[in-house]
């Protein structure tokens, strides 16, 4: 029989992330799998079909896992106006400018990424945007793409100008005048004109509708599944080969099932079905089928996903006491107690794992109560139900997560820079509870780290730097993590948090041959370096998915 290897990756540093055997100089692929590894010679596995790659002292990892992220949308981004980076009026005019002068012809303009104080203390508003864009419809997405800024000629297009009712929990804010100001808080209010963007409509639409299909045109279609096409390479580029998209819609599963039948996905993707407003605990019986229908080593649907609340800069997260800018503001959940307890409890009775987005203390208060109620009522079984972001947490509530079996998945590029802008709104005197990794993880709380992508840039690298040179905050403790637990973060828990830790997130025989070869060593890469890593070459299900060595066309 012949045992060589198909590939024989040398001269690397492999931190296979296993106890008790840290570290190999090679390792071996055959087929789908790792089929060996160690210190010393390959020799005996090397013959005359094997690919030989020389590492050059480089590190080698389990293949890199992002657990929260959005496909279409980062898929998206990768075309629009990039605001990151961007502040003042003359910056943001000539963005626009320039970004207009390459496509001539452009009929709307979607730009991402920007900063709250864009224009410093002056308000972004539709009078802002029409200044600096007033010919044609222009929709500015914050950076945590849960505020949007339209000029007045998308207020007219979406036919929200005089303002609308978009539902509990999401606002078309009005000036003065009783006119739309330009500001649209919250997904259902961004969607009234992101539905009007002819590269976002569908997208959109399923958003708002995620239980069905929406009638697409086949160009409209064949245009979305080149949008998450694009997305899943842009994340095979950046070492990933598994991400858990959180856009829960039967839209994105139908056309990723598609490319995983027809081309297929370069990187495993997990997905939730998403409650959405007014949804009752018996729509569950349809995330069932999901599950059954969207299940092959490529693509699955088997998690439950909920908003509990918004985010800490439009006001609209859930917490414990008053914003420290807006007296008498607390947020507000955006389900019931009842309503967020049943639906847990059924989701749970059912078998799936939930994720909850919480930002606010008040909003992981009452999630992780409504864990409690499942427990209680359904028994204790492994579920690794997991929160979501976790920006602020009440001191009170840290052990509840270990205690309940809850996961903190949070993302460190979110955390602001020494708490600037952020702590003007929450008060100083809660710095201690924000982003308190160190303190949760003290706690006994299962940690796991992602993007958030487009929110965040998807780079696994600038993740780690975060985590690892996280600044401190004015009266905060010290939350830097070391090397190998950031790197657990993002390999064996995201792994394991997919209940695929004994096929994937370690590098040991037998394990499915997904892996990462970067371009240096990480364990003496000085810890400013380490933002501007990248992937050399990426394996997924034993597959070259990207690869800057022998460059592939995956077109």
């Amino acid at each position: 029989m012949n045992s060589f290897a198909d590939i024989v990756i040398h001269n690397a540093r492999v931190m296979t992330q296993q106890p008790g055997a840290p570290e190999a100089d090679w390792i071996a692929v055959s087929g789908r799998t790792v089929s060996a590894l160690g210190l010393g010679s390959a020799a005996r596995h090397i013959g005359p079909q094997t690919r030989v790659v020389d590492a050059g002292g480089a590190t080698v990892l389990p293949g890199l896992n992002d657990a929260h992220l959005h496909l279409f949308a980062g898929g998206l981004s990768l075309s629009q106006l990039s605001l990151v980076g961007v502040s003042g009026q003359t910056d943001f005019r000539a963005a626009v400018a320039a970004y207009r002068a390459s496509r001539p012809g452009l009929s709307f303009l979607a730009a991402s990424g920007c900063d709250y104080r864009i224009l410093g203390q002056t308000p972004l508003d539709r009078h802002a945007l029409d200044a600096i864009c007033p010919d044609i419809p222009m929709l500015v997405m914050a950076a945590d793409y849960h505020t949007a800024w339209a000029n007045t000629a998308a207020l007219q297009l979406a036919g929200i100008a005089q303002g609308a009712d978009v539902g509990e929990g999401s606002e078309i804010v009005l000036d003065a005048g009783g006119r739309a100001s330009g500001e649209l808080r919250e997904f259902a209010a961004i969607d009234s004109v992101r539905a009007c963007n002819p590269a976002a409509k569908t997208h959109s639409r399923a958003a708002q509708a995620p239980l069905e299909l929406p009638e697409v045109t086949e160009a409209e279609r064949a245009a979305d599944k080149e949008v998450l096409w694009q997305a899943l390479l842009h994340c095979a580029t950046q070492g990933l080969t598994a991400v858990q998209n959180m856009d829960g819609s039967l839209y994105q599963l139908d056309l990723l099932a598609e490319l995983d039948r027809d081309r297929g996905l370069p990187v495993r993707v997990r997905m939730p079905f998403q409650i959405t407003e007014g949804m009752s605990p018996e729509a569950l019986a349809q995330a069932a089928r999901w599950r059954r229908s969207y299940a092959t080593p490529m693509l699955r649907c088997d998690f439950v996903k909920i908003f509990a609340d918004g985010v800490i800069e439009s006001g609209t997260a859930n917490l414990v006491a008053d914003y420290a800018h807006l007296p008498g503001h607390s947020g507000a959940p955006l389900l019931c107690d009842d309503h967020l307890r049943a639906l847990v409890v059924e989701a749970d009775r059912l078998g799936f794992q939930i994720a909850v987005h919480c930002v606010g203390d008040g909003a992981v208060r009452q999630v992780l109560d409504a864990f409690e109620v499942a427990r209680r009522q359904n028994g204790w079984r492994e579920a690794r139900h997991r929160i979501e972001h976790i920006e602020l947490v009440d001191a009170g509530d840290l052990g509840r997560f270990a205690r309940w079996g809850v996961v903190a998945s949070t993302q460190p590029t979110h955390v602001p820079e020494a708490g600037e802008g952020y702590l003007d709104l929450i008060g100083t005197q809660r710095s201690s509870a924000a982003f308190a990794v160190a303190d949760l993880r003290d706690a006994g709380a299962e940690i796991v780290f992602s993007t958030d992508w487009p929110i965040a840039p998807l780079s696994p690298f600038l993740t780690l730097e975060a985590a690892l040179a996280r600044p401190d905050w004015p009266g905060a403790r010290d939350h830097r993590v070391g090397l190998a637990a950031a790197l657990g973060a993002i390999t064996r828990a995201a792994a394991w948090i997919a209940f695929d830790e004994a096929e994937r997130g370690r590098l040991t025989p037998g394990m499915l041959a997904d892996l990462t070869l970067l371009d240096r060593d990480l364990s003496v890469c000085p810890l400013s370096e380490i933002a501007t890593t990248t992937a050399r070459l990426t394996i997924c299900d034993g597959q070259v998915t990207h690869d800057t060595i022998s460059p592939l066309s995956r077109a």
